[in-house]
């Protein structure tokens, strides 16, 4: 238990950092702690601010209109919802509460399961064939002699963090839903949900870096 919230805390915190520190750079390439740190002051307070609510519906409409029109979105938002609130409790119970969820809380997360699990089949229904992969992006995992990829495309990588997040999501209902069988033994259960965690954990990782870079976009380039 102890290993997981450390390697949740650190993973977290630098998927956070590293994600932020690119898109403080865009517009100050030298790194300084001190404005790093007053530049995500002023993004935080900016969380609170009445203009941010108007920007995240603009660019959550902007997003969705193309992607899932009409009454298609409003599944892709049940299924953020749902998602949003699995890992926010999931992770909250897993780092501060030793003895696991429980109560309401732990029902409503097993409803939210549910919603993902049809939210996730709905989306490989309806958007999988958008990120098949081509001839052209496939390319670079053939070098196999080289043990660092360059120069990767943003398609390429929007779409390998697309099938992350579809295996993850798979690996987490598949758990879910065995963990619960009363032929399962004390063990099993123990392993499966060290599995869910751990899977939890790289599906909220994956679903970090692919909102800042399919749905945020790139950071905009320094003024000159």
């Amino acid at each position: 238990m102890t290993a997981f919230i450390v390697i949740a805390v650190l993973s977290l915190a630098g998927a956070v950092f590293f994600r932020s520190k690119q898109r403080f750079q865009a517009s100050s390439p030298k790194f300084r702690a001190g404005a790093y740190l007053k530049w995500i002051g002023s993004r935080i307070k900016g969380f609170f601010s009445a203009s941010f609510f108007n920007r995240s519906v603009s660019l959550w409409d902007e997003w969705a209109k193309e992607r899932y029109p009409g009454w298609l979105k409003w599944v892709f938002f049940a299924f953020a919802a749902a998602f949003l609130y699995l890992a926010a409790s999931g992770l909250f119970y897993a780092v501060f509460i030793h003895r696991g969820m429980f109560g309401l809380p732990l029902l409503a997360h097993v409803m939210g399961g549910g919603v993902f699990a049809l939210g996730l089949a709905f989306i490989m229904l309806f958007r999988a064939r958008a990120y098949g992969f081509t001839a052209a992006e496939t390319a670079p995992f053939e070098a196999f002699a080289c043990p660092v990829f360059k120069n990767i495309p943003k398609a390429l990588v929007v779409k390998t963090l697309f099938w992350t997040f579809a295996v993850l999501g798979f690996v987490q209902v598949v758990t879910a839903l065995f963990s619960m069988l009363p032929v399962i033994s004390f063990n099993t259960q123990a392993a499966l949900i060290m599995i869910h965690r751990y899977s939890a954990l790289g599906l909220v990782l994956t679903a970090i870096v692919f909102f800042d870079a399919a749905i945020l976009g790139r950071p905009e380039p320094p003024r000159t």
